[in-house]
């Protein structure tokens, strides 16, 4: 903790991001769990929530590669600007759903949401190796799992409740105003050139073709890039499906309504705010912590599907999301200390579709 509190005060362009992501996190969580509420109440069904959330992954495969040479490319500001402020107008759309007829407003909106998420995530996480100095990576990237659950236990306990209380239309306010604050903090970071930063080790090519031509010999001579990139296909799949099943476990299994929606959720902030307490007192073993941290993950999900109430089924939740969080740590570290700032837009974090749209382009 001592450690974190130091990294908070000394770097203070990164503790402004951090607020920001907090920011705008929470409320984008409280949106979250606003809409899988409305879509159950007035459809009934699991469906309308796994249409939702396969609507979130296309614009993802679409634009991840262009989000990611974006990220390279331009102003990495500029992308978290447009992205919060587009977001904001956005999120107030949500208050104008009150029947299945207008259930097509939740799912263009969604669509367009995760659109500026796909265009903020990568020059966001590709902003941390130059708002932190490099003996501060792997803390830096603990702390990104704290902040995740704090973000996720704030945003889903609280959200669950407000939402039973007052109605979606509160979260969904708030959820735009989050961003539009959001936006405000990161007018005020001053982000430094990473074309400066690594004069000693790399340089940006003049010509695109060169520089795609070297990135696709980093990637087939990397095997721990090849290796995240796999990672990072095969994870999405089965986090994809917890989305799913933590609302039709909150709903149908336990039948808890909102509140179980927001105990499980919450139990996912939990565990990430804690890997985000310990994940840097791995960073001596990296690597192993990164498979170790797979394998416990998936055995805690088995034993959540077989849990008799809400209660256990939350507490093995955390302990396979603390898990997790120590796992992406430890990805994310492996990335950003091996591959050159040039590369972090593309690389993270949707290091295996940039990787295919690149070789086809050989």
């Amino acid at each position: 903790m001592r450690s974190i509190l130091l990294l908070l005060q000394t770097e203070i362009s990164y503790r402004k991001l951090l607020l920001a992501s907090l920011i705008s996190g929470t409320g984008d969580t409280f949106n979250n769990v606003a809409i899988l509420s409305l879509l159950l109440h007035l459809t009934g069904t699991g469906l309308a929530v796994g249409l939702v959330l396969a609507i979130r992954i296309l614009p993802q495969l679409l634009l991840g590669p262009i989000a990611g040479i974006l990220a390279d490319r331009i102003s990495r500001k500029t992308i978290l600007l447009i992205s919060d402020f587009g977001r904001a107008l956005v999120a107030v759309s949500f208050i104008f759903v009150r029947s299945n007829s207008e259930i097509w407003i939740v799912y263009v909106a969604s669509f367009i949401l995760v659109i500026f998420s796909t265009l903020f995530t990568p020059a966001r996480t590709a902003c941390i190796p130059q708002l932190v100095s490099s003996k501060n990576v792997v803390l830096a990237n603990s702390v990104e799992q704290s902040l995740s659950g704090i973000v996720t236990a704030i945003g889903s306990g609280i959200g669950g409740v407000v939402t039973a209380i007052f109605g979606q239309d509160i979260a969904f306010v708030f959820n735009a105003a989050s961003f539009l604050l959001s936006g405000l903090i990161c007018c005020t970071i001053k982000f430094p050139d990473y074309r400066t930063q690594d004069s000693n080790v790399n340089r940006v090519a003049d010509v695109e073709s060169e520089r795609q031509s070297s990135f696709v010999e980093l990637l087939r001579c990397s095997r721990l890039i090849q290796i995240l990139a796999l990672q990072s296909v095969l994870w999405p799949m089965g986090g994809g499906a917890i989305n799913v099943l933590l609302s039709i476990y909150g709903f149908r299994v336990f039948h808890q309504g909102n509140e179980g929606i927001g105990v499980l959720y919450g139990a996912l902030g939990l565990g990430f705010f804690v890997s985000g307490l310990v994940g840097f007192n791995f960073s001596k073993r990296i690597r192993e912590t990164t498979i170790f941290a797979v394998v416990i993950e998936g055995i805690c999900h088995l034993l959540v599907s077989r849990s008799p109430d809400i209660w256990l089924a939350a507490v093995f939740l955390a302990i396979g999301t603390v898990s997790a969080g120590i796992g992406n740590a430890a990805n994310n570290s492996l990335t950003m200390m091996n591959i050159p700032s040039e590369y972090h837009g593309v690389l993270n974090p949707t290091l295996s579709r940039q990787m295919g749209w690149l070789l086809r382009k050989r």
